[in-house]
């Protein structure tokens, strides 16, 4: 029995009971369910089209698709569907991540299938439980039915749930007894129960006399005193509202949505804000609890302006039938009308016509400009920074655990001449407001309650409407980290000048202070690293003053002058938030104030706690009303942020914490190019090794900026994010760099990007290297040995390869003559202090051209082989044929297609599968002959080789391979293979015994017939 949850008794054979339902009722429905959604994304994806519509068939073409869109929800739904029909437990991962990532009743319910389905009745009422509490009731037949089935195999004596229309319905056995007792609000009374359907032992009863009331309490239903399965509903949960609205020029739009509430009616109110005037209040969009979406969709909306035009007031509320507000509400939509008409009257009154009958407004609102002339220059500052007194401003609504943290840590590093002002903005969340009321006596603290939910804008205002005619103001975010002495640091910042306005720090998430990465997608920093990076930067005593073209309100230091004079943030256009500091910024500069980066302290900021569902909605309505404001506000950014001024700071501060994490070891540079593939997999692999003992390995790869310069990026391989150290291409500043960090050895895996000249030139640098042979672009620009039609060139004349280049092109992104190339190449090769190479054949290739000793060291640990034993098959018995990886031309694509439609022209029995991609999956999938699954992750390999079970494999790439880790899987799945005599694969079979090798240019008809019968020829 479960603690707390009415039971019913012993002796009824709850699991077998169960087990009926799920067979009689939910096991139809669920096929039925995966034949409808096929059909849906049938006529989504082109993939799916032609083939048929069965679980079976779709299941393997989804699990493909969602390789190729990985984070396409519908797909990812789908296959749940599929596998749920055809009985796979594995359809669990799929609903678990969808009601990881999304709220999706949808998910949830049918991860509730799946576990009664197979057998998880304990964990089936642990999701119940919260499935019940949080979301309204979907597909409400079959619904009842599951219900049932998890309280009777979990031995409950009932259950509750709410309806999508706010009803309340209770499921209990036959001989259960009706006396319930409704509890919310602290009251409780009898529960009046009304019949709505029977079920095999059950019956379904409504609460008649129970109405949602509008401020969402928790409910309560109990039977003989204890809970029935679900008890403890969350009405706020269940009723989670989203919506955002915007004017446009057919009239207020927007979109709205209850996303644990699939079926309930979208109902929208518009009011005056002056006199609460309702202007409109209709439904909009069709209720639905049973749409096959893996969430909720937003139901978007446009009120027409014929439909306000009762408005007394040009301002609105838009709110749903809760009174809960819109993101984007109060706003003004007619705002930029009466601008532009006032505009067009003050120009005609300039220029009339012979006849005027415009009337001249009473003022000018003149033309909008982001670059406004100074009129006034702030009076001088005095010499010394004033102990002006500053207000911490902190405006909060959710996030309970961040909110504490933050506040915490200002009282924790708050000085004599700091006080706070907290303004909670009608918070939801009990703990915080608990958490307020413990500070509310504190000396010093000042906590501001709104009587509604205004957002962040207007609660920031109330908070500066407190700050004292000579008191300074930061704003301050809720989710932010401060770290110690950092109101000190902004206040010095700040008085550095006399028209300095405003001072932001640099932050782990604030749009252009951002540190590391600049674009400010930086993990959330342990408080310990935030303590570290601002010690840094107060060490690194940078003088420089950064202007910025805005602050940043996440934590802004505002001059009380500059307040005072500028006003406060716009609550009118700006509603919850984004923009307004920027708006605030904009019109401090207008009147002579400047905005600065300071550059002596980090404060963390865990990002966007209050509105994230709304975010890009509102980002995007308020750059809009932003530019419009201030034209050209966008653009002056991006000039900004492509001349980066706070790059040498970022730079500086990651080489400083670098030489800190390097504490004195050996450092070792891998240089490699910019691509991906097996190369960069071996550098990966050798920096492991050389960080294993004991050094700090630095990859170097070429980079090109935005503006077309050239440098290198080095990237530290230690756990830590150092994303700002690189240096020019040209000119000595990599060497200096290089010994200055303590690296005494450099392993060159290849110039492809960086071009051979400045390789060339690294390699005389007087630090010990080294040369590994990945391909054989040191010799050849096309890299692979690959000529004329898509085939091994055979290493032919050095005539011969100079029209190879003239005609074909090279393919190493360099434009040295193949004279030079390999000029270069072989000085570069005696100067080495090894030239190392896979195996044999790749020394002897290489020394055809290139006459140099050649070390031989294998790319991987040897791997336990076994010799290849190719199974004999019935001549009808179909031959399943695995490959693996990324196939390219140089792979073998042509060989593979000309296969594939071989096999299926003549009907062999023989099917390929490619666990990987290709360069042109439909083609291949279009002979009906082969299988794809998508890119994969190499933590992913083993389980698909396990889940696609193959005969033997083929590696059918038609260069000399200097390595080939896809044999190495093959191996290590105890998979015999087949590849062509050619290359470093071919010798590595021969050694090992561990497959077949088959000449290269083995005619299509040839080769079908040796992956058919291999098991008749003879294994190497």
């Amino acid at each position: 029995m479960t603690p707390g949850v009415a039971s019913a008794p012993p002796d009824v054979p709850m699991t077998e009971q169960a087990d009926r339902i799920m067979e009689t009722t939910i096991d139809g429905f669920v096929r039925d369910i995966a034949a409808r959604y096929g059909d849906v994304l049938s006529s989504r994806y082109e993939e799916l089209e032609g083939i048929p519509q069965t679980p079976e068939s779709i299941l393997p073409r989804l699990e493909y698709l969602q390789r190729s869109h990985p984070s396409t929800r519908d797909i990812t739904l789908g296959i749940g569907f599929c596998r749920l029909a055809l009985h796979e437990p594995r359809a669990s991962e799929a609903f678990e991540f969808l009601s990881s990532v999304t709220p999706s009743p949808l998910a949830r319910f049918f991860l509730l299938i799946t576990r009664m389905r197979f057998g998880a009745h304990d964990r089936a009422f642990v999701e119940l439980r919260a499935l019940l509490r949080e979301t309204a009731v979907i597909f409400p037949d079959i619904a009842f039915s599951l219900f049932s089935a998890v309280a009777e195999a979990n031995r409950c004596s009932g259950w509750c749930a709410m309806l999508p229309d706010g009803r309340l319905v209770v499921g209990l056995p036959d001989h259960a007894a009706h006396d319930l007792i409704l509890r919310h609000d602290g009251k409780e009374r009898p529960a009046d129960l009304a019949l709505l359907t029977r079920l095999s032992g059950y019956q379904v009863w409504a609460i008649g006399n129970f109405i949602l009331p509008p401020h969402l309490p928790r409910i309560d239903i109990l039977q003989e005193g204890r809970d029935l399965l679900g008890s403890g509903i969350d009405s706020r949960t269940v009723w989670a509202f989203e919506g955002f609205i915007e004017g446009t020029a057919e009239g207020l739009s927007g979109w709205c949505r209850y996303p644990n509430n699939p079926g309930a009616a979208d109902q929208i109110h518009v009011r005056a804000v002056q006199d609460d005037h309702m202007l409109f209040d209709a439904t909009v969009g069709l209720p639905d609890d049973e749409t096959l979406q893996p969430e909720k969709p937003r139901t978007d909306f446009v009120i027409p302006w014929q439909a306000l035009l009762g408005a007394r007031t040009p301002a609105v509320k838009v709110t749903d039938r809760l009174g809960r507000a819109f993101y984007g509400s109060p706003l003004d939509p007619l705002a930029g009308g009466r601008y532009a008409r006032t505009q067009a009257e003050w120009v005609a009154s300039l220029f009339p016509s012979a006849h005027p009958t415009a009337v001249r407004p009473s003022f000018n609102q003149p033309f909008p400009t982001l670059y406004t002339p100074l009129f006034t220059v702030p009076e001088a500052a005095a010499p010394t920074i004033p102990a002006r007194q500053v207000a911490v401003i902190i405006p909060v609504y959710r996030g309970y655990e961040v909110t504490r943290t933050c506040i915490t840590l200002v009282l924790q590093h708050r000085g004599p001449n700091e006080r706070i002002v907290i303004v909670n903005d009608c918070s939801p969340d009990e703990r915080i407001i608990a958490f307020l009321d413990t500070l509310a006596g504190l000396d010093g603290v000042t906590v501001l309650t709104n009587a509604r939910n205004g957002g962040f804008t207007f609660s920031a205002n109330r908070g500066l409407r407190a700050v004292e005619r000579d008191e300074d103001a930061i704003l301050l975010n809720s989710d932010t980290l401060p770290p110690p002495h950092w109101i000190a640091a902004l206040r010095r910042t700040v008085y550095r000048a006399p028209d300095i306005g405003t001072a932001t720090p640099l932050s782990n998430a604030a749009t252009i202070f951002s540190y590391p990465n600049a674009h400010g997608q930086n993990p959330v920093p342990a408080y310990e690293e935030v303590i570290e990076t601002a010690e840094r930067l107060a060490a690194c005593e940078n003088d420089a003053l950064i202007d910025v073209p805005t602050a940043h309100g996440y934590c802004m230091y505002i001059r009380a002058d500059c307040l005072h004079q500028t006003g406060l943030l716009r609550e009118d256009v700006f509603a919850q938030g984004y923009g307004e500091e920027n708006d605030f910024s904009r019109r401090a500069a207008a009147l002579g104030w400047r905005h600065v980066a300071c550059l002596q302290t980090f404060v963390g900021h865990a990002e966007g706690q209050s509105f994230s569902a709304v975010r890009n909605d509102l980002i995007r309505r308020n750059l809009a009303t932003l530019n419009g404001l201030h034209p050209g506000y966008d653009r002056m950014v991006q000039v900004w942020q492509a001349r980066d001024p706070l790059r040498p700071l970022r730079r500086d501060l990651d080489l400083s914490r670098l030489r800190h994490a390097i504490a004195g070891r050996p450092v070792v540079a891998l240089l490699t190019h910019d691509r991906q593939g097996g190369v960069q997999r071996f550098v990966t692999e050798r920096a492991g090794e050389n960080l294993a003992a004991g050094h700090v390995p630095l990859i170097l790869s070429p980079h090109r900026s935005g503006s077309g310069d050239t440098g290198w990026t080095i990237i530290p391989f230690l756990p830590e994010d150092y994303p700002n150290i690189t240096a020019p291409r040209k000119g000595a500043e990599l060497r200096t760099l290089l010994l200055d960090l303590g690296c005494d050895r450099i392993e060159i895996h290849s110039y492809i990007g960086s071009g051979i000249r400045d390789v060339h030139w690294v390699s005389r640098s007087g630090i010990d290297y080294a040369v590994y042979l990945h391909d054989y672009s040191w010799f050849c620009p096309r890299i692979t040995l690959v000529s004329h039609n898509n085939l091994y060139c055979g290493e032919p004349a050095h005539d011969v390869c100079q029209r190879c280049i003239a005609d074909l092109g090279p393919l190493n992104s360099d434009d040295a003559p193949l004279d030079l190339l390999r000029d270069l190449s072989d000085d570069l090769f005696r100067r080495a202090g090894a030239i190392i190479a896979s195996c044999q054949d790749v020394a002897d290739r290489y020394r055809r051209h290139i006459d140099t000793p050649i070390t031989l060291g294998q790319w991987e640990p040897p791997v336990p082989t076994r010799p290849a034993t190719f199974l004999p098959k019935a001549p009808d018995e179909i031959r399943r044929i695995l490959l693996i990886g990324a196939i390219g031309i140089e792979k073998g694509y042509n060989i593979l297609l000309a296969l594939a439609r071989h096999v299926a022209d003549h009907a062999l029995p023989m099917r390929f599968v490619i666990i990987g991609y290709t360069c042109d999956d439909p083609r291949l999938l279009a002979t009906g002959v082969v299988e794809i699954t998508g890119r994969y992750g190499e933590h992913e390999l083993a389980a698909l080789i396990r889940r696609h079970p193959c005969d033997w494999g083929f590696l059918p790439a038609i260069w000399p391979e200097t390595w080939s880790y896809i044999l190495t899987e093959f191996w290590r799945q105890n998979v015999p293979v087949i590849t062509f005599d050619i290359g470093a694969p071919a010798a590595r079979v021969r050694a090992t015994g561990t497959g077949l090798t088959v000449p290269l240019h083995l005619p299509i008809a040839s080769l079908a017939t040796v992956l058919l019968t291999p098991w008749l020829l003879r294994i190497h």
